[in-house]
Formats: structure tokens, sequence, C-alpha cells
């Protein structure tokens, strides 16, 4: 199924619904997508990785599923286990680490924007802005700027790369073809949104650092997009957006009931599909089986029989 699709299922449902409360082309969006990529990484959780040839401790995700669900890293043929990072004593020399983890960790700084030209790469003007080639941003508050086929803002709610493209103090170029784009107009604020995998000691230079984490779904580039759940998961999302619409307009009753709808779908979605898949945080199958079989009970955790 497409969005658009799906947004025309929730337009029937609230003009049934009674709903009086204007619902606008965005606020559909913002509900909606959000219920999609929540569902998604509760219900589906599909697996991606990033690898990194090392050199030094810290490196920037750079995939646009990147979740910050991690859940296995590899540096070469060796397991790298978690560390909490309230755990780490900074300015400790490699030698007196025994042995290598990792910890995740979003930098973010903020500034505001003076320009943004309408150039391939765009140019944007931020004073002593402090960033690096590299560095993600966040884009919101522009005025102005906007792709003049659609009035939607070429910056606003985006997150990209500065790339190396007239790089200064106090500018910066940002990624993507500027063209068809209005002349800015004011405002405009950054906040770097780096996703980074820390290392605890420097790690032999060329080695393969590798993270497993568990994906966001593919991002809607437009109306027409497809839907990146199983279609046995679309409903749930269309009744969570259907029910908040509700609950706004004061139909509580009936929007509670979509909600608890909406939970039913993605809970049946879950038991039929990980009726077989084990659960690495669980107790491992064959020690279940061990535990259970012995009286039938897992709370018997010595396996002694009664």
């Amino acid at each position: 199924m497409r969005y658009q699709e799906a947004y025309e299922l929730i337009d029937v449902g609230v003009i049934s619904g009674g709903v009086e409360i204007p619902i606008s082309e965005n606020l559909k969006s913002i509900y909606f997508d959000q219920a999609i990529n929540e569902i998604a990484m509760r219900s589906v959780r599909k697996k991606n990785s990033q690898s990194f040839t090392t050199s030094g401790k810290e490196y920037i995700f750079t995939n646009e599923d990147y979740s910050g669900q991690v859940y296995k890293v590899e540096l070469g043929q060796t397991d790298v286990p978690f560390v909490d990072e309230s755990a780490i004593i900074s300015n400790v020399n490699d030698d007196d680490i025994s042995k290598i983890g990792y910890y995740i960790k979003t930098d973010v700084s903020h500034g505001e924007i003076a320009n943004i030209t309408t150039s391939s790469p765009c140019v944007v003007t931020s004073v002593k802005h402090s960033l690096s080639i590299g560095d993600y941003l966040v884009f919101s508050e522009i005025k102005g700027h906007v792709v003049t086929a659609t009035n939607v803002s070429f910056l606003n709610s985006k997150r990209l790369p500065i790339v190396g493209a007239n790089f200064s103090t106090d500018s910066f170029s940002v990624g993507g073809s500027a063209s068809g784009v209005s002349s800015y107009s004011s405002g405009g604020i950054w906040q770097k949104d780096n996703h980074k995998i820390y290392l605890t000691k420097n790690p032999d230079s060329g080695s393969t650092l590798k993270v497993f984490y568990y994906a966001k779904p593919k991002t809607k580039t437009s109306i027409v997009s497809r839907i990146d759940l199983p279609d046995q998961l679309i409903p749930s999302a269309i009744h969570q957006t259907l029910g908040h619409f509700l609950n706004l307009g004061g139909n509580l009753q009936v929007g509670s009931g979509h909600l608890g709808l909406a939970k039913k779908i993605e809970q049946d979605y879950i038991d039929t599909s990980r009726a077989k898949e084990p659960m690495p945080h669980l107790i491992p199958n064959p020690m279940q089986s061990f535990v259970t079989t012995r009286n039938g009970s897992i709370g018997n955790l010595t396996g002694a029989d009664d």
C-alpha cells in the first residue's frame, strides 16, 4: 500500500467519526508517519549493518536507516561488548585497558543561520559555527528557500551532511542539488546530529569494525511512496492515527477503540511472526527446554524434580 491510499482511508475514518477539527495533510503525515516508524521498530525489527575501517576511537553512522538500536558489534573476528559511558574514565592509557568495548552517543550542538545560497551545493552562513566536514545537521525555522514547484522547504526537517566545498569558519556547504529553489528570506537554526559509536581504546588501524542494528523503515519521499511495513501491520498504523484524531476531536470512547484495535493487530503480528524466533535477550532455547521439561515450570531454576 502507498501513503496516498492510507491517507484516504484515514480521511474516511475521520469523516465517519464526526471529527470537527480540521485535519490537514501535514497533520496526517506527522501522526501516520510517526506510527509507521514506531510500529516498524517495535514489531518488524529489520536488520542492517554498517562497516568502518578502523582509525581512531570514534565513527559517525552515515546509513539513513540507522536507528540507534545496536544489538551487536564486531571488530574483525571478535565480539565487542557494550560499556556504559558513565563507567568510562577519561585520559586513561590504552595499555591500562584490558579489553576494548563500545558505547553509543549523539553529539549535539546548535547555531543560527544568517544566509543560504541557491547554488548547488547550497552554502549556509553561520558565524563561528565550530562544525567539521562530515558532521550531520538537522535544519528548522528557515523562511524562504523553498522548492518553487512544490513550495516545500529545501532544508527544513532535513538531516544532511556537511560537504567539503565552501567550508570556512563562518560558512559550510550541505549536500543536494538546490536547482529550482527560491531565495532565502530569514531565520533558521541548525542542530548537529552526529550518531556515533565510540571505542574505549584505539583498535589496530585498518581493521574492520562492523555494527549491527535494527533499521528504521524506508523514508517516505512522496505521497505515492510505498509504506515500508508488512501489509498485516499497515491497518495498525491507520487505526492508531484515527484513534489520536478522534481523541483530539473529543470522541474518546471511539478513539480508544481504534487505539485498542491497533495494539491487537500489532500483537497478533508479533505472536505469529516470532513464534519460532530466538530471543537472544532471554534464556537460550536449549536451557528453556531443560528447565521446563524438568517439572513444567520455568520458575524452578535448579532443574530439580519436585
